[in-house]
């Protein structure tokens, strides 16, 4: 079976090469052989070039040509046995040792027998590009760049990977991240750094119009999008109100804008430095991450923005309390607890300076530990958060323009 369809294919590949060297294609108006196979074969344009090359490739080599018509060796054995050929000035002995190599095998010797010139390089630079486009409720992407800089963007984005033992919150079913997932989230944790490390927050963020019904009232006929006209769930507006600036505008009900107010702040500088001081990290049960935290209304915002309503969690866990089902329930100063609505929960989280109740019933603490010092700047702080900086209460205006800060 593997044979006859691996002869199938180099009947296929010198059919492809007829139809480029007459132009058939033209016959149904196509462009090229990459579009006439895409349309007639229903491959893509890569598939159908790579299958063209390997046939012009095997017209010099009479001996592994006659292997793969025979289909004792596959495409995949045959595209670098055809290099190595070349390479060695003749096909005799790899038309024979082609056929019981694996394909991986032959791939990582032609590999290792090459040699890039600089003009090599300079052609890969040329030819990088990156293409992002909305489909539904994902964005996707495709790109390529030269391998020394492919080298170093993977390096960057295993370094921001989450730890392998993280899982799915969103999805209790899931035992944990997958590879994929974790690459993801490691772009996403080099996007989050960048911005926030941008002097100028009005180019680092990135700018959505809630109707405040959409996320204060669950109505189902008020909107939530992005600037550039893409949906957003309730949850996900939630989400990025929790620590966000935003500003308010004012609309008739024609959807005019009548009025403009100050841009502000949900979360403070100051407010966040208290939080990250009580918190030292996410505070969902059992999360390890000191890093990519995000301040967290337990009681959804326009509630008080105070620091006994705020919580840091990380991104991941962020995702999963407002679009994965769970749910943190509790007192931020002390302790607190992530359900979901089918019975799961998480372990109890203290803030980091939390002693267990058998140690802080001792005024010295425990034997031999020195009690810590109040630290009355702390304080000060929280008091000035709870004062200047949370938006008015019973905001009533039809809309909001909402600025993320990603960082």
């Amino acid at each position: 079976m593997r044979a006859a369809i691996s002869a199938l294919e180099h009947q296929e590949r010198l059919l492809l090469s007829e139809i480029g060297e007459r132009r058939a294609f033209t016959v149904d108006g196509s462009r090229d052989v990459a579009d006439w196979s895409a349309s007639n074969l229903g491959i893509t344009r890569r598939t159908a070039n790579d299958q063209i090359r390997l046939a012009e490739n095997l017209a010099d080599l009479p001996r592994l040509a006659e292997a793969a018509a025979r289909g004792a060796v596959s495409r995949e054995q045959a595209a670098p046995a055809a290099e190595l050929a070349r390479d060695a000035g003749t096909d005799t002995g790899w038309a024979a040792q082609a056929a019981h190599l694996p394909a991986g095998v032959l791939s990582r010797h032609a590999a290792e027998r090459r040699r890039p010139s600089s003009a090599d390089h300079r052609a890969a630079r040329a030819a990088r590009h990156f293409r992002a486009w909305p489909e539904g409720l994902e964005v996707r992407f495709r790109g390529s760049l030269p391998s020394d800089d492919g080298a170093r963007l993977l390096a960057a984005i295993e370094r921001a990977m989450p730890p392998r033992h993280v899982r799915e919150a969103s999805d209790p079913t899931d035992p944990s991240l997958t590879p994929d997932q974790r690459r993801v989230d490691g772009l996403l944790a080099l996007a989050k750094a960048t911005l926030a490390a941008d002097a100028d927050p009005d180019r680092a963020t990135i700018v959505g119009v809630f109707e405040l019904a959409a996320v204060c009232d669950d109505d189902p006929a008020a909107t939530a999008e992005l600037a550039d006209g893409q949906p957003l769930a309730t949850e996900t507006a939630r989400r990025l109100l929790c620590d966000s600036r935003f500003q308010v505008v004012v609309q008739d009900r024609h959807g005019v804008t009548v009025g403009v107010g100050t841009t502000t702040r949900v979360v403070s500088p100051t407010m966040r430095r208290a939080l990250l001081r009580r918190d030292g990290g996410c505070r969902f049960g059992g999360c390890t991450s000191t890093r990519f935290l995000e301040a967290h209304h337990i009681v959804p915002w326009p509630s008080p923005t105070t620091m006994g309503n705020l919580a840091l969690i990380c991104w991941h866990h962020h995702h999963a309390v407002h679009e994965g089902g769970w749910r943190l329930h509790g007192d931020p100063n002390g302790a607190l607890q992530a359900t979901t609505h089918t019975g799961g929960h998480t372990v109890t989280s203290h803030p980091r300076d939390h002693l267990p109740a058998s140690v802080a019933k001792s005024p010295d603490h425990s034997p031999g530990v020195a009690a810590r010092p109040h630290d009355h700047s702390v304080g000060k702080n929280h008091e000035r958060a709870r004062a200047a900086d949370h938006p008015p209460d019973g905001v009533d205006q039809e809309s909001l323009l909402f600025a993320a800060d990603t960082g």
